[in-house]
């Protein structure tokens, strides 16, 4: 199957899977910068220029000035559901803390709403099919991975829960949650069975990170997720 749409069509596909590919170059460099805000920016600056594009591109097809063939048609009506160009995990430096460390990650979803109709467009490019991804868990935002001494991942992952919590004496402060991670890891945490000043070292240190962000900003824990601290 092969794109034989106008000129402007082939080069905003290419302009997208450019900035899809730059993006995917970021995962990493996290790890290398000591300024995240600047880093954040470009990884925004690339977000809102992908979605600009496949703006662009819907109004290309929806104003006729590409007849897509009857086949593509039925996929875009067969597969009527959200979509999306992927996700990438954009890691930070590590943050230590009592016995452990803590990786901080910004997961963001490519285009969560890249529409149905353009779908088999994208299909078309080859090495393109493992971005294309059925987008159902939403927008991530950030969260953190317990890491060991050893910088080994754990099956841990941990965030804030939305509202704040009281303490005694009428203050209000982040509640950090913990909960299992589906991704391949090399060790259980055991985080259930962490003593007090572990947790609240672990607290301390995701709080700091985190001041400058909105609760919302961050990944929404699970239904089962326990709170790690405070209790």
């Amino acid at each position: 199957m092969v794109v034989v749409g106008r000129d402007e069509v082939r080069n905003c596909l290419g302009s997208i899977v450019s900035k899809r590919e730059s993006l995917r170059e970021l995962r990493y460099a996290g790890r290398e910068v000591s300024n995240r805000e600047n880093l954040e920016a470009e990884i925004s600056r690339l977000l809102r220029e992908i979605d600009d594009l496949v703006g662009n591109l819907l109004s290309t097809v929806e104003h006729d000035y590409l007849d897509l063939w009857a086949g593509q048609q039925n996929y875009a009506a067969a597969h009527d559901d959200r979509w999306s160009l992927g996700a990438e995990e954009i890691r930070g430096p590590l943050i230590p803390f009592l016995r452990g460390k803590l990786e901080p990650i910004r997961r963001v979803v490519v285009a969560p709403d890249l529409p149905e109709i353009i779908v088999p467009l994208f299909l078309t490019i080859p090495g393109l099919k493992e971005y294309l991804k059925r987008e159902i868990h939403g927008h991530w935002g950030y969260h953190y991975h317990y890491l060991d001494t050893r910088e080994r991942r754990s099956d841990t992952l941990l965030t804030f829960r939305r509202q704040l919590k009281a303490l005694p004496g009428g203050r209000q402060v982040r509640a950090l949650t913990w909960e299992r991670h589906s991704e391949a890891s090399h060790f259980e945490a055991r985080a259930a069975t962490w003593g007090a000043k572990k947790r609240k070292s672990v607290h301390e240190a995701c709080v700091v990170d985190s001041a400058k962000r909105h609760l919302n900003d961050f990944k929404k824990p699970v239904k089962d997720a326990e709170v790690l601290w405070p209790v």
